[in-house]
């Protein structure tokens, strides 16, 4: 896949955790992404939505009609795991997910990438063209 993918396949700029970024972990993450799309601009400059459902399921949908589905759970520590059928081979990745104001940091478990949304939770909803 000819894809630069980072963080979900959803990570748009390169950017430290800041100090005043607030951790999403166990039930913050659920709270907050739980039944909301999160939504931004991936490293490709496409714009996406992804959608965490209730009982672990989730779907990916971009601007340029790639969807995909897969899973997502809290690890041990209370960060997220995500598991695609198609993106990142397949496999399960997890991240440290914060937010700062409006955006969305998410890192890798040993903090050496961090991506950050373009965009911020909204109530579900994909216009043709978005």
């Amino acid at each position: 896949m000819k894809k630069t993918i980072l963080m979900l396949g959803l990570a748009a700029l390169i950017l430290p955790a800041t100090a005043q970024a607030e951790p999403l972990r166990g039930y913050n993450f659920i709270n907050v992404v739980q039944r909301n799309t999160l939504s931004g601009t991936n490293a490709d400059g496409v714009r996406f939505n992804t959608y965490f459902l209730p009982g672990g399921m989730a779907t990916y949908q971009d601007a340029n009609g790639v969807t995909d589905h897969g899973t997502w759970m809290l690890d041990k520590e209370g960060d997220v795991c995500v598991t695609w059928s198609k993106m990142l081979a397949g496999k399960q990745n997890c991240y440290q997910v914060s937010i700062d104001k409006s955006a969305v940091i998410w890192s890798n478990k040993d903090g050496s990438l961090h991506g950050s949304l373009l965009g911020a939770v909204e109530p579900l909803e994909m216009k043709a063209g978005q």
